[in-house]
Formats: structure tokens, C-alpha cells, sequence
């Protein structure tokens, strides 16, 4: 249908000629981001207002301060790349917000898909992925890619509540052509104050004119990038391609599941690993990891194992740039805009596999430490410009690596600035736990539609208000014993260095 729909139209987007226009700059056009749809659920234990939900968001977009850019509609040029359309006044047929809503007049432990929600526990576990949510979560006409939006009139955010008796879920839907994870959090923030007042909702800035305007040009840095010479192309990269093409063959179905690592056990992993670091940097400065660095290292050897044979990793991480770039980043306000590279780590098998984890934790940090300088981030941006709305993002590393993909929006910290406290129902009731007050007790993020190169893929949503890390993973069928398997062996490793 929506092949008819797009054939009767011409194929051109809908130009209303008094719509005000607003750009999309170079990281928002690239093509390996530009078709997706993303969708952020979030759980709260609490009655919610579905109604004020709606208006706080329309009211965040009508307020000023540009915000009204996010109320527009995705247009394609003559060159092929997107701008934002915007009405000069919404109405009831050209709304800010496309806005929808059901109810459950049941608590969400008795609905058969609403009980099986992921919940902390005291140990890691695994729960149902995002997916499996969605037959009793529908949104109506939801859109899943980016030809939904420009051939039709369709509102750039998608808000959607499904609410129970003492439980509300909220699903913001948004292309990723307007914004990633930094701005999504942005927009949660601000939304969060439209809710409470007027007087805290920062600007919006950057509508006009892209802050990273220069950067990244030939004349901004002539510093090459560092991983210019491990560039796959030419053989390698039709061998690496099609080796990726065979895992599709060979492994068609990908499932994705919910994962929580508690505190306690992230806190001993990484101090395992700092041990390990220790032994073997003996009368050096104390080696630092973080968090994200433990994370993406046990994660990968677990890819590693299940996928057998020795052959290296490429990992692939993203990385915002906004707070390692010293472009002209305003102060008085935010910015909603694709801000994202990436670092590549290669990693050979003797540390992949049978080095200490610490080890491995410590080629990633220092594989990061190499790439997020002004300068390389630069250099990166270089290469990004090059690529136009149709360029393939260029691959560094070996042929022969297990391809691997890791985000963390860890720092952005949605679980804290998501604070609907102003729009729960003071008569209803809620799940009793120690969640604060208006937080979400749990969120994930997806990409809509059908993407089957998706696997081996790591999205850290983040931590929640009790330091209990959650993520969503995606992996073969076959693989959930496997990681079952892999975690109680972690947990047996650290209760005998605990013992």
C-alpha cells in the first residue's frame, strides 16, 4: 500500500508553500541512520495523565524558543537530502504531535504481556526483548522508515500511552534523521519542564544554522585520521562483506532480549578487572576503566565465544562528540541534532579470548582515549562529509573480524531527566516500590521495521536511579542459552574472588 500511495503521488513529498523551513545538517543526512525510526518506551509505576502528557509536549513545541522545529514535517530536496517543513500555525489537521492512546482498566501484573515487563532482581537476568511487547502495545499507523514521513504529512514525534490501573507506559517515536540519543534526552528534559513551567525550558539552538559548521572541513585540520591505513576496501572489503552476507543467509533470525546487570555485580566486574590491570601493570600509574569499558568487554568475549573459531573483533562503539569537540557549543540552551561518531576497535583473539577480561576492558579504553581527541573527532568528521546522504560509513580493522556493535546513553541519563511527577493522577494507584517519585522504573529504545544486518548488537539504555545497568541485546536464537550459561559463570568467578 504505502508503494501505491508513494507511485500516485509522483514520488515527490507534500510542499505546503507556507510552511516555514528549517535544515538538517551533514550527520543527520548520512545514510546509516537516515531511514530509521527509533522508539523509546518508558515504564512508570504510576497513573499518568495521558492527556497532559500530550499537551506538555505540544505546549514544549509552541512555546518558542525554535522549539517549534520539532513540530514540523520531513521533506526531501532536489539533492536528496531532508529538511523540516513547519506549519505556521498547528491545527486539528496538521498537529504538532501525532498523539494516540489506549487504556486497561486491569493493573498491568495481570495482563498476560504487561506481567512479563522486565523487573530488577538481585542477580542478572534476562527478560523478553522490545519486540515482544509491541502485539499489545499497538500504535496505529506507526511509521517504521523514512519514506513515512516524507510523502506524507505526518508530525515528526510520535507520542503514544498505554495506561493500566496503576501503571503507564509512554512511546516517544521520532526519526533518527532529527536527533539521536543525546537529543531525545533533550527532548525528554524539556518536555519534563513543560510539564512543570514555563521558566525552565531552555532554547533551542542550533535550528538554523549547524554548530558544526567548518568542522571537519580540508582547511579545518590537516591531521590524518589515525585508522586511515586499516581502511577495509577493495577485496578486503568485498570479502568482509561477504562474509556478513553469509551470517544473514545462515542466520536469518535475530531476537532481541532485555538484560539487567544489578549494581553490586557491574561494581565487582569492574573491580576484577582493575585487578587484573594491576598485576599486570606492576609499579605503573593505576590504570582507569569505566563502567561502559567492562561492559563492552565482557559483552564482546561473549559474542566472541558463541561464535566460535579465532578470528579477531571489530567493534564498532558510538560516540557523541558534543562534550570532546571544541566547536562553538552555546551555553544558554541545547542542541537536537545527530552529534554522533564512532570508534573502531579492532581486537585480536589471544586477548579477545583467553586474556584477562581487565585486559581486554583496557584495549577498548585505550582505543577510545585514541580516537575522541578534538583532533581525530575532526578528522573523522572529514571523512563523514565526504559521504553525502548515499555514502557507505567506511569500515577500519580487519576482514576478518566478527563485527560487533555497542551505543551507551549511560550519560545521558534519561532514567533521571524523565520526571512526569507533574502529570501523575493524584487519585489513582500505583505499583508500590522505591522508584522516586514521576521516574520511570524501566525504558528501552528500538529501531522500527526490519533491519537484518542488525546482530551482535549492544544498546545500553543506561542506569537507573539505583545504579542497575539495562540493555537490549541482539542475537541469534540459539545464543540466550548460551548467555544464560556465560553470566553464571561470571557470577561464580566473582563470588570466589568475594569469598
Amino acid at each position: 500500500m504505502q508503494f501505491l500511495r508513494d507511485w500516485f503521488s509522483g514520488g515527490h513529498s507534500p510542499i505546503v508553500e507556507t510552511d516555514e523551513v528549517y535544515p538538517l545538517y551533514f550527520l543527520d543526512n548520512l545514510a546509516a541512520g537516515r531511514d530509521s525510526v527509533l522508539s523509546e518506551t518508558l515504564r512508570y509505576n504510576h497513573v499518568l495523565d495521558a492527556n497532559k502528557l500530550h499537551s506538555g509536549l505540544t505546549k514544549l513545541i509552541q512555546h518558542g524558543g525554535n522549539w517549534r522545529k520539532l513540530g514540523g514535517r520531513l521533506r526531501l530536496r532536489p539533492d536528496g537530502s531532508v529538511e523540516i517543513h513547519v506549519p505556521r500555525e498547528f491545527t486539528e489537521d496538521r498537529p504538532a504531535v501525532q498523539f494516540t492512546s489506549q487504556s486497561f482498566d486491569i493493573p498491568i501484573e495481570d495482563h498476560k504481556l504487561g506481567s512479563q515487563l522486565p523487573k530488577l532482581a538481585d542477580t542478572p537476568s534476562l527478560h523478553p526483548g522490545p519486540r515482544s511487547f509491541d502485539s499489545f502495545n499497538p500504535i496505529p499507523d506507526c511509521p517504521d522508515k523514512l519514506r513515512d514521513y516524507v510523502y506524507s504529512d505526518r508530525p515528526i514525534l510520535r507520542l503514544h500511552v498505554t495506561s493500566f490501573t496503576n501503571s503507564t507506559l509512554v512511546t516517544l517515536i521520532w526519526p533518527h534523521v532529527v536527533a539521536g540519543g543525546l537529543g531525545v534526552k533533550e527532548i525528554i528534559s524539556a518536555w519534563s519542564k513543560a510539564l512543570q513551567s514555563d521558566d525552565d525550558i531552555p532554547a533551542l539552538l542550533g535550528t538554523d544554522k549547524d554548530v558544526l559548521d567548518g568542522i571537519g572541513t580540508d582547511q579545518d585540520n590537516p591531521v590524518p585520521y589515525h585508522l586511515g591505513p586499516s581502511e577495509i576496501k577493495g577485496w578486503g572489503f568485498v570479502k568482509f562483506a561477504l562474509r556478513l552476507v553469509w551470517e544473514v543467509l545462515m542466520h536469518p533470525q535475530v531476537e532481541s532480549r532485555a538484560i539487567c546487570l544489578p549494581r553490586q555485580f557491574l561494581s565487582q566486574l569492574r573491580e576484577s578487572c582493575l585487578s587484573e590491570l594491576r598485576a599486570v601493570h606492576k609499579g605503573d600509574s593505576a590504570p582507569f576503566l569505566s563502567e561502559g569499558d567492562v561492559l563492552e568487554a565482557w559483552g564482546a568475549r561473549f559474542i566472541a565465544q558463541a561464535r566460535g573459531g579465532e578470528r579477531p573483533a571489530l567493534i564498532i562503539t558510538s560516540l557523541d562528540v558534543q562534550s570532546r569537540l571544541g566547536a562553538p557549543w552555546g551555553t544558554e540552551g541545547v542542541y537536537v541534532q545527530n552529534t554522533a561518531g564512532c570508534v573502531y576497535t579492532t581486537i585480536e583473539p589471544e586477548i579477545l579470548l583467553r586474556r584477562p577480561l581487565g585486559e581486554l576492558a583496557h584495549v577498548i579504553r585505550q582505543s577510545i582515549h585514541k580516537a575522541a581527541t578534538d583532533e581525530q573527532i575532526r578528522a573523522q568528521l572529514r571523512i563523514f562529509r565526504t559521504l553525502g546522504h548515499t555514502g557507505t560509513i567506511p569500515i577500519f580493522g580487519s576482514p576478518d573480524s566478527h563485527l560487533m556493535s555497542f551505543s551507551n546513553w549511560t550519560k545521558f541519563n534519561i532514567f533521571n531527566v524523565a520526571d512526569f511527577s507533574s502529570a501523575i493522577l493524584p487519585t489513582a494507584s500505583n505499583v508500590s516500590d522505591s522508584t522516586p517519585i514521576g521516574k520511570p522504573t524501566y525504558m528501552h529504545c528500538q529501531a522500527l521495521g526490519e533491519n537484518r544486518l542488525l546482530r551482535n548488537c549492544y544498546n545500553i539504555t543506561g542506569k537507573d536511579w539505583d545504579g542497575n545497568y539495562w540493555f537490549t541485546v541482539f542475537l541469534y536464537p540459539e545464543d540466550w542459552v548460551k548467555l544464560e550459561r556465560y553470566i553464571d559463570q561470571t557470577c561464580q568467578h566473582l563470588k570466589k574472588l568475594n569469598t
